[in-house]
């Protein structure tokens, strides 16, 4: 599990990676996609591979991504990249960046939720969710006090920092039986809404 310092330096990498959009939209790619070659990037993006090869590099140096295989592709060898780390941007950090970078805020908030979406579409058109009781899915509308909202937010991150425990665990227990890992889309979502409108009482 990362400690504090290390999810702080991670917020601040993931800032600096994000401030350029090229580089923005090659660690999506990377972070849905992986693994993925900076050839496949820009073939995906229409973008100039020396381009997107200098940008993967500055996100390596970020450690925002890792290199995680070569392959020899036409005479070549092409480097694959995966994500280091899936948690954009810590919690604690947050604010300092909605007052900083304020579009870069709603950019993070937007790539999170769109990637979570675009993750059901791709299980639902497979026919995979839902096909066996192997998911959960709830939607609450609760309402909380301060103290609550605190309350409810340090649950979400236990149930992440749960999460990622059962994963090293699952590699490790694949790692010796050989056997071929489930692909899983786990997300957490917890944030306030507008007040609800009273309805009218009826004339």
């Amino acid at each position: 599990m990362a400690t504090k310092a290390q999810r702080r330096q991670a917020t601040q990498n993931r800032i600096k990676a994000m401030s350029h959009p090229l580089r923005a939209e090659a660690f999506r790619l990377i972070r849905d996609r992986s693994p993925i070659s900076p050839k496949e990037i820009a073939l995906e993006l229409a973008a100039d591979t020396r381009e997107v090869s200098y940008h993967v590099r500055k996100l390596k140096a970020f450690k925002c991504v890792e290199e995680v295989d070569n392959r020899r592709v036409r005479g070549a060898i092409e480097t694959f990249y995966a994500p280091t780390e899936l948690h954009m941007i810590d919690t604690e950090e947050w604010q300092e960046l909605v007052d900083a970078e304020p579009e870069m805020a709603e950019f993070v908030i937007d790539g999170i939720v769109q990637s979570t979406l675009d993750d059901y579409t791709t299980s639902r058109r497979a026919a995979v969710v839902g096909v066996d009781s192997g998911f959960f899915l709830v939607r609450n509308l609760p309402e909380f006090d301060a103290e609550g909202i605190d309350e409810a937010l340090a649950a979400s991150q236990r149930y992440e920092d749960e999460v990622m425990d059962i994963a090293a665990r699952s590699l490790e227990r694949r790692t010796k039986s050989g056997d071929v890992g489930i692909p899983v889309s786990s997300s957490i979502f917890l944030f306030k809404m507008p007040r609800r409108s009273e309805k009218k009482a009826p004339k």
